[in-house]
């Protein structure tokens, strides 16, 4: 059976609006990552980012968001804007973490 044009975009949306929302809180990077404040920024070890996420950073707007998981510099799992360098927290409209915290 063969899907219509409009069955399929149906599809699509329905499975986008199934994704919740999340809230992006920009999070200073040095509460996030072991790293040192220097003139342009902040100086820190090799962190490696694990993929592009759905989110646009609220501040470039074109950028995808950037995963980053926990690892030897990194203090707790955010995202960051590759662009910017900018860092967020995320949340679900209800308030709930989308990172655990522990």
């Amino acid at each position: 059976m063969e899907l219509s044009d409009t069955s399929e975009s149906a599809a699509m949306n329905h499975r986008k609006n199934d994704i919740p929302l999340l809230l992006l809180d920009e999070i200073a990077p040095s509460e996030v990552v072991d790293c040192v404040r220097v003139v342009n920024g902040y100086l820190a070890g090799d962190i490696v980012v694990t993929g592009a996420m759905r989110e646009l950073c609220p501040v470039c707007k074109t950028e995808h968001l950037k995963l980053v998981l926990r690892q030897e510099y990194v203090k707790r799992a955010h995202m960051l804007c590759e662009r910017c360098t900018r860092c967020f927290d995320a949340r679900y409209l209800d308030g709930t973490p989308a990172f655990a915290l522990a």
